[in-house]
């Protein structure tokens, strides 16, 4: 009897079919390194390749949520390069929660054994081809500050339309790491604030589920200027009286130049306090500056008080003629005059200035 043509020359002798695994592993591992190495002669991205001709969604699990609404939407577990992740990945504040300019090295090293595990995926949804990280994102920040050290980022997607509601009350469902800190409390504030400028802050905090005292002092720290939270290496360590000493800098150095001149003491300071404490140590140290300074800076403001002198007294509201002193600067400020007094001031102020 004639033998079947195109199977295995091995037949169903013993170890076959570890042989013939084998061989097709091998056969993968050779297409592998032809493939990279025709993409690299074409110029074209290895990830951006793979992902257009296999799609995502090809590993991992498959979920299915509830939403709040009652509508149910599927999750595919995709794992994402370095690439990805930089290039396909955004976090969203109103819905996330997460100040992202917040997430610095110090305050995420809490995810260390991220670089041995990722326990848990990231979740987020499919929005006009990017990923909208709703849970994860201190994971997906520690995980992009390795640069691709780390080879690979797990997350659940949806490509299911979820509403902006259900994606809010997912992302808060899901949040199980750190807690939101009082800024980003205050962030999200504001945020439901501005949705409709008719919301009292009672009615916020009834939104939020805090007292008016605590969505009051959270809206505090979320004015508070961010170059001046950015000072301390872990904003999560950060209370009320933290940024309550730091409005008080806001206010003592109320223009941009003397905020940038500020900041610029404390950032010289930085670097010995970075190599004489420890992170636990650095807060401390860090608000023992920015008091002295301040001390200053609020002395300096009582010296420099503007002085105001009135030049002349009119009859019709809203007109005015006054001087203004402070330290060696001075300036004229008039409201409401007419053109042609405008006009004479200008020729009497020339004469004065072309006999100097």
């Amino acid at each position: 009897m004639a033998k079947k043509r195109g199977g295995s020359p091995l037949g169903n002798a013993p170890g076959s079919q570890n042989a013939q695994r084998s061989a097709a592993q091998a056969t993968v591992s050779t297409l592998t390194r032809q493939l990279t190495s025709e993409l690299e002669k074409s110029g074209q991205n290895a990830a951006e390749f793979l992902a257009e001709q296999f799609g995502l969604e090809n590993v991992g699990q498959t979920m299915s949520w509830k939403l709040a609404s009652g509508q149910t939407a599927t999750f595919n577990e995709v794992t994402l390069s370095f690439e990805h992740v930089r290039d396909s990945t955004v976090v969203t504040f109103d819905i996330n929660g997460r100040d992202q300019s917040l997430l610095t090295k110090e305050s995420l090293e809490d995810l260390s054994s991220l670089e041995f595990q990722q326990f848990y995926p990231a979740v987020g949804r499919d929005v006009n081809g990017k990923i909208d990280v709703l849970d994860g994102s201190r994971r997906r920040a520690w995980f992009l500050l390795q640069e691709g050290r780390i080879k690979e980022f797990r997350i659940l997607v949806t490509k299911d339309d979820i509403s902006t509601a259900d994606a809010k009350a997912l992302a808060k469902q899901l949040q199980t790491a750190k807690e939101h800190n009082l800024r980003e409390i205050g962030l999200q504030c504001l945020s439901i604030q501005r949705s409709d400028d008719k919301l009292t802050q009672v009615e916020v905090a009834k939104i939020v589920g805090l007292s008016q005292a605590a969505v009051s002092k959270a809206i505090k720290a979320a004015c508070v200027d961010e170059r001046l939270v950015n000072l301390y290496p872990d904003s999560n360590t950060l209370s009320h009286p933290d940024y309550t000493l730091l409005a008080k800098v806001m206010k003592a150095c109320s223009d941009k130049s003397s905020m940038k001149k500020f900041i610029d003491k404390i950032q010289r300071n930085l670097v010995n306090i970075q190599a004489e404490y420890s992170l636990k140590e650095q807060k401390v140290a860090i608000s023992s500056v920015i008091k002295s300074e301040l001390k200053i800076a609020e002395s300096k403001q009582v010296s420099d008080k503007v002085e105001v002198t009135p030049l002349a007294q009119f009859d019709s509201k809203g007109m005015f003629a006054r001087k203004k002193v402070k330290g060696r600067n001075f300036s004229y400020e008039f409201g409401r005059l007419s053109k042609e007094v405008q006009t004479e001031l200008d020729e009497a102020i020339k004469k004065v200035l072309e006999r100097q």
